[in-house]
């Protein structure tokens, strides 16, 4: 199944308090408004560190939804402890298709 996504971003937020905060979004046209799209980390990450590999999951909430597209936003974040990796890419997958890359990801300080 394709699915189709647009408007990916990542960053590292430095800013004080530490620790670091790192976050990715992106919007996902869904069938429904009670479509919700959710990011977790991959089971296996693959040997290159400095890429994180997130997989997205679509949930329906329970309900009668209007059948009309919709656009649900997709988010993660993780709390970078001084001993985690420094990502420089993130690859989106969804029902093992990779859908998206970012490799454009600025740290705010």
């Amino acid at each position: 199944m394709t699915i189709s996504s647009k408007n990916w971003h990542a960053w590292l937020n430095t800013m004080p308090p530490k620790p670091g905060d790192f976050h990715v979004v992106g919007d996902v046209d869904v069938a429904n408004p009670g479509v919700e799209a959710y990011l977790t980390m991959r089971a296996l990450q693959g040997r290159n560190t400095a890429s994180l590999m997130l997989d997205l999951h679509l949930i329906q909430r329970p309900g009668n939804w209007i059948q009309q597209m919709s656009c649900a936003q997709a988010r993660f974040s993780r709390v970078m402890h001084p001993d985690s990796p420094h990502y420089t890419t993130v690859e989106i997958f969804y029902n093992g298709e990779r859908i998206a890359f970012i490799d454009k990801i600025p740290t705010i300080s």
